[in-house]
Parts: C-alpha cells; structure tokens; sequence
C-alpha cells in the first residue's frame, strides 16, 4: 500500500530528530576520546619503563620475596575482573568483553572463578546468569579517575593478599586504534617479572626498601593503563557507532526525501488529469 504525503514527512521528522542525537552524540564521544587518548598514549611509556625496572630489580640476587609476586599451587580460586561501559550505543564493544570472559570461565570449569564487575553492562549480563559475583562498580560513565582505579586496585590486590583468591585476571579491551579493538583477558596478579641478565645496582636505601614501593606502585600504574586502554576503546566504540548511524540516517533522509516528491509530483500530476478531464467533459 503506498504511504500517504503524510506518513512520509512523520517518518522524515523522525529520522531528523534521530539524526541530530546519533549526530551530538558523536560529537561528545570524540571530544571524550580526544581527551582521554592522550592520557594513554603519555602513559603506554611510563609503564613499559616500570615492567623494565621492575624486572631488573626483581632479578637481582638478593632480590627479597614479596607476596604480590608470590606463585601459588593451581586450583585455588581466581579473581575475575570484567570491564564494560554504563551506557550502551558502542556497537560491539561490550560483547568482545563479555564473550571473552565467558570463555575464560568455560575454560577454567575445575576452579571458582570470582567476579569484579565494572560497568552496567556487564552487571546487568551476569548477575542473572552467574552466581559467584564478589564486587561490583557502575557509574564510571568511561571518565578515567585516580581515586576509583586506585580502589579497584586495592580491592583486587586484597582478595590476592587475603588468599581468598589465587590469581587475578582482568577482561578488558584493548585499544589499537580508532576503528580497531581487541578484548583480552590478562593477568594481574600474582606479579610475574621475567628474568633478566643480573646488573650490578647501587641502590639507596636498599633493594627491600625500594621494591616495597615500586611493586605496589606498579600494580597501581598497570590498572591504570587497563582501565585507559578500555576507556578509550569504548569511546572510539561509541564514535563509530554513532557516525554511522548519522551516515544511514542522513541516506534514509534522501531516500525518504525522493520518494515525497515523486508522491507529491504524482498527486499534482493526478489533479491536473482530474482538472482537464472536467474541462473537456464541460465543454461537451
């Protein structure tokens, strides 16, 4: 049944007001990416330079046991904490996260893995399908904060330190670029410093000393990173999302535009046929 001159111009005052939210929603999603990509990017450096020291202090000979770094016997509980938005319209981003996560609890059936969830999205996904859930945080909106990374540091290193857990992963998405992340799942704790050919340091006050802020400091600096890098990627989510909503909103207005017009041409067509046909009929 073809649609009325009037159906056309609801559906087109529809896509417009559909168009302009897709369209500012864009713009914020860009200016947040704008801001908290060069947080990343100033903090990818810093960090490879902690995992670098790190790793050469830890191999010194005289290098003193911390628990952070401590290898525990397989089959004791993990820590699983799983990092999605509040919000939603980010096309695929939150499904990589909770499909990844998934399969890692599918692929550790033999131990209790222990939830941490961050973000609606992934509370809203699991609390009705998993029953093991320790903690969770909504309300970060993906704005970067000090104060919460650092709190969800606490907490995960205390279900560590507290041996109510064995290990500590994290499901995250990494951000490559604009248009390409990737979910992973990693592991945060226990520490694992890769050993590295032994150099001679002078060290002030000592190595015990210094390891008992650097490592703590590290744990701090690598959650900030992950929490960034899934930040980034959830806003560089969002901002392709919603151009290419505006971009088929804006082709559906053309369409939708082309085919008024050759309704409303056909309707004026229809009424100048009606118009001559009277005129002949009257004339006799």
């Amino acid at each position: 049944m073809p649609q009325s001159i009037k159906q056309i111009k609801n559906r087109i005052r529809s896509i417009e007001n559909t168009k302009k939210v897709t369209a500012a929603l864009e713009m914020v999603s860009v200016a947040k990416l704008s801001r908290i990509d060069k947080q990343l990017y100033a903090l990818r450096p810093f960090s490879l330079k902690m995992v670098d020291l790190l790793n050469n202090l830890a191999s010194c000979p005289q290098a003193p046991f911390s628990t952070l770094m401590e290898k525990r016997k397989p089959g004791g509980d993990i820590a699983l904490c799983v990092i999605t938005s509040d919000n939603g319209l980010c096309a695929l981003y939150n499904h990589n996260v909770i499909r990844v996560a998934e399969e890692f609890i599918r692929n550790n059936p033999k131990v209790a893995v222990r939830l941490v969830l961050i973000g609606h999205k992934g509370l809203n996904y699991f609390k009705t399908r998993y029953k093991q859930i320790n903690n969770y945080r909504v309300g970060l909106n993906g704005n970067y904060s000090d104060k919460a990374c650092d709190e969800i540091t606490e907490e995960l290193s205390g279900l560590f330190l507290s041996r109510q857990v064995d290990k500590v992963y994290v499901a995250y998405t990494h951000f490559q670029n604009s248009l390409l992340q990737k979910a992973v799942v990693e592991q945060l704790l226990n520490i694992g410093a890769e050993a590295t050919k032994p150099i001679e340091y002078i060290l002030e006050p000592d190595l015990e000393s210094i390891l008992a802020q650097i490592i703590p400091q590290y744990l701090k600096v690598k959650m900030r990173l992950i929490l960034l890098e899934s930040f980034t990627s959830e806003h560089a989510a969002r901002t392709v999302a919603m151009k290419a909503a505006t971009d088929n909103a804006k082709e559906l207005l053309e369409s939708l535009i082309l085919t008024r017009n050759k309704v409303r041409q056909a309707g004026i067509t229809q009424e100048i046929l009606e118009i001559s046909s009277s005129s002949e009929a009257l004339k006799g």
